[in-house]
């Protein structure tokens, strides 16, 4: 029986980190498509981050797809979290943006929450 060349033996430690850096480059992806949620494209950008890191190898270069990933979480995660400040900045300054959203919540048949936000006081 040849042993040299059962699939048994063809281990790889390093089989699993590409798939990390895979994973890393989908959710860059995905956090950038989410970038019209805001608040999604944050957690997706920290995942991609969080997978990137997992994958690297100590003392070990970053191949393209790590790379690719990182710069896409990075990208994503950055752009989320200034769309959700801006977001946040105009609700705080613009005194037209609860009457605003009131609107919107009309126009889609919904019934505005009564909080106190809302209400001015």
């Amino acid at each position: 029986m040849n042993t040299e060349n059962s699939t048994y033996n063809n281990y790889n430690p390093d089989r699993g980190r590409n798939a990390f850096d895979t994973a890393s480059l989908v959710m860059g992806i995905i956090s950038l498509v989410l970038l019209c949620t805001g608040v999604l494209s944050i957690p997706s950008g920290a995942l991609g981050i969080l997978f990137n890191i997992l994958g690297k190898k100590p003392g070990a270069q970053r191949s393209g797809t790590s790379k690719a990933g990182l710069a896409l979480s990075v990208v994503g995660m950055a752009m989320g979290v200034i769309t959700v400040s801006v977001a946040f900045y105009w609700f705080c300054t613009d005194p037209s943006a609860p009457e605003q959203i009131r609107r919107m919540y009309e126009v889609y048949g919904m019934e505005m929450p009564d909080f106190p936000i809302f209400s001015g006081g």
